[in-house]
């Protein structure tokens, strides 16, 4: 057995998640199976490093495979992506040990999510970005961000029906930075994430900078661990696996 990784990017809009689900629901995951299983068939040993959700997108997902034969890699990746949908690109494929398995073997997931703080959006990122109307304050928002990092148990900043009791995650960078054009990024990086744990953080931060709540509401958060303590859900939409690194 032969064990492949591979970069992965994807615009998430018209996928229910990456994970591939019962019933004829379009993922990520079903589109490279399809692909996958007429280039290799019998590959095995698929895995993946982040559990992206509907609607959020990937600039730099990592998955792992096996293959009963070794592949010329460039001709393997080309054909690749003659079978997959316009919505998914392979960027590279490279060997891969033995026992790589691209969720376990990740040391750090980064994710982006963009918001463009302006009076309107732009027809070239409301597909990948959210609009904030209200001028944010960009100094209240890295001050708050610096909070989250370090080890933390972050119960508060998941979705509600999470009850894995294993809500621990250490933030290694929670950076907040303004591009011209009022697009605004909101980076973190992380040794794992849960379930919504971005977007949460993402609209806990959003609600400091709209002056709606103060940065002490993040470390009550963290005391209390109840969700209601943390900030709104942000949409999908504006969502990017960014980066793992092994």
């Amino acid at each position: 057995m032969y064990n492949f990784s591979a970069v992965v990017e994807y615009d998430g809009t018209d996928f229910k998640g990456f994970q591939q689900q019962p019933g004829n629901v379009r993922t990520v995951q079903g589109e490279l199976f399809k692909a996958l299983g007429i280039l290799a068939p019998g590959f095995s040993r698929f895995s993946y490093a982040g559990r992206t959700d509907a609607g959020v997108h990937a600039r730099h997902q990592v998955i792992g495979f096996g293959c009963r034969e070794a592949l010329n890699i460039y001709r393997f990746s080309w054909k690749l992506n003659c079978l997959l949908p316009d919505d998914i690109t392979v960027k590279n494929i490279s060997r891969a040990a033995e026992d790589f398995d691209a969720r376990k073997s990740a040391k750090m997931r980064q994710y982006s999510y963009y918001v463009v703080n302006n009076s309107c959006q732009s027809v070239f990122l409301k597909k990948y970005s959210i609009l904030i109307t209200r001028k944010l304050d960009i100094c209240a928002m890295r001050e708050a961000a610096d909070m989250f990092t370090g080890v933390k148990d972050f119960t508060a900043f998941c979705n509600d029906n999470l009850k894995s009791g294993h809500n621990i995650r250490e933030i290694y960078s929670c950076a907040v930075k303004r591009f011209s054009g009022e697009l605004i990024e909101f980076k973190i990086s992380a040794n794992a994430f849960l379930y919504n744990m971005v977007r949460i953080m993402v609209g806990t931060l959003l609600e400091i900078g709209e002056g709606k709540r103060d940065a002490g509401s993040i470390k009550k958060a963290f005391k209390s661990k109840i969700r209601k303590d943390a900030g709104r859900i942000v949409p999908a939409k504006g969502l990017f696996l960014t980066k793992v690194t092994y």
